[in-house]
């Protein structure tokens, strides 16, 4: 899941924050004194004009590759919850009298060990 909405993570961030980031241009124009409103008024223009926008500049600028560019720690974060998730699972069926091969839990029961298993992760 997280390969597939990280990249409109990356352009829902891009846009939020487009007039927030410092350029080149906006240097400038804050360090002279004389400059005249209509080029302020130009850098505070935004960058993107939308999400397709966006993410066809982003992939034409930077290369498809930078809508994963800091990925890594979502995957781990990720990866721990679902290990969490699992461990806390088998546990809460064993703790309910499962034994593998012998005795079934019930629909009820199981449904009650999901619940444990996601109140330990949440």
């Amino acid at each position: 899941g997280k390969l597939l909405d990280y990249p409109f993570d990356t352009v829902k961030v891009l846009l939020q924050t487009q007039n927030s980031l410092p350029s080149a241009t906006t240097a400038n124009i804050q360090s002279s004194p004389s400059s005249t409103t209509s080029q302020k008024a130009k850098s505070q223009r935004p960058v993107y004009r939308g999400a397709i926008h966006c993410l066809r500049h982003t992939i034409e600028t930077r290369g498809f590759l930078s809508l994963y560019q800091g990925i890594s720690s979502p995957l781990l974060g990720s990866m721990a919850e679902n290990a969490v998730l699992f461990l806390s699972y088998g546990e809460v069926k064993r703790m309910l009298g499962e034994k593998p091969g012998e005795k079934e839990l019930t629909l009820l029961q199981l449904a009650s060990a999901g619940g444990g298993a996601g109140g330990v992760v949440s």
